[in-house]
């Protein structure tokens, strides 16, 4: 910017043309916006600061030009950021937890009875890696819980948190994505514990949704740039709910919470970054819930 200035006044001074303003204000920032605006248009510019006021002046003959780009520039900036937006309010979120209620109650089930003579926790449960060469396990370890108390927790939170995800992404396209976090989740978890560590259950995928809502509600704040404290808001809140549900507990998978929460983030925020008529296309939402049910079926298929 000082080269502008220098650049500026040496004209003026050869010239000795009068410089007109053309801008004014109390904020700083909007000042420099609008000299980058004229910088952009190759239009030399003075800023002259005091207490009172910033102000840009241009030479007289190219005034004129310098108040019609910021004219235009005001224009296209009217309504720019605005306040707020509204939430996405996306369909299939009941759909989603219904089906996922039906797949961790049926494999509970299914472990419970030992189906097909399989031992499903031995064949499916993370291990530590073990599950870096048998990359299915991260996945078929989401629908596997130790009893009837684990099960039910993870059933009441991850249909809590799989509902807000869906609600702003859809039922096929939220579900899809907690199950490709909770599954990463569990790879990052496994490669950093030791062998012989065994890992079970979808808390590493609710905590994978408390990811994606942190991310794509970060994105959506960066968006309509707000404020700093504003932006880093979710994920203080996703902090907080890692430590208040995620950190009690004897038993309780630390390591695969943490992982599932931090694999979440990227992904909610580049699919906050979807459009309206993406989320709002019902066969994309459909088809999106398909795959991950052979997702599944595949990775349960490879266990078994």
């Amino acid at each position: 910017m000082e080269s502008a200035f220098r650049e500026c006044r040496t004209a003026n001074r050869l010239r000795r043309d009068p410089l007109i303003e053309v801008f004014r204000s109390q904020a700083a920032s909007d000042c420099r916006e609008r000299a980058l605006v004229l910088r952009a248009k190759g239009i030399p510019y003075e800023e002259l600061r005091d207490p009172e006021s910033n102000r840009l002046l241009v030479d007289e003959a190219r005034a004129r030009e310098a108040l019609v780009e910021l004219r235009d520039y005001e224009e296209e900036n009217r309504n720019w950021p605005p306040k707020d937006a509204p939430l996405r309010r996306a369909r299939g979120g009941p759909e989603g937890i219904a089906l996922y209620a039906t797949v961790l109650i049926l494999v509970f089930v299914l472990d419970r009875n030992g189906a097909f003579g399989a031992s499903w926790k031995s064949a499916g449960a993370s291990l530590g890696g073990l599950s870096l060469a048998e990359p299915w396990r991260a996945l078929t370890a989401l629908t596997l819980h130790t009893g009837p108390p684990h099960l039910i927790s993870n059933l009441i939170f991850g249909a809590l948190f799989g509902y807000l995800v869906a609600a702003g992404l859809g039922g096929g396209i939220g579900w899809l994505a907690i199950l490709v976090a909770g599954t990463l989740g569990n790879q990052m978890s496994a490669a950093l514990r030791g062998p012989g560590t065994v890992s079970m259950g979808a808390s590493t995928a609710v905590f994978a949704a408390v990811g994606i809502l942190v991310g794509s509600e970060w994105r959506r704040r960066v968006f309509l740039r707000q404020r700093r404290l504003r932006r880093v808001a979710p994920f203080l809140m996703g902090a907080l709910l890692l430590g208040y549900l995620g950190m009690g507990g004897e038993n309780t998978d630390v390591s695969a919470h943490v992982t599932g929460l931090v694999a979440g983030l990227p992904i909610g925020a580049l699919a906050a970054k979807l459009s309206d008529r993406t989320v709002q296309d019902r066969r994309l939402q459909i088809a999106s819930g398909a795959l991950a049910l052979v997702l599944l079926l595949s990775a349960w298929s490879l266990a078994l």
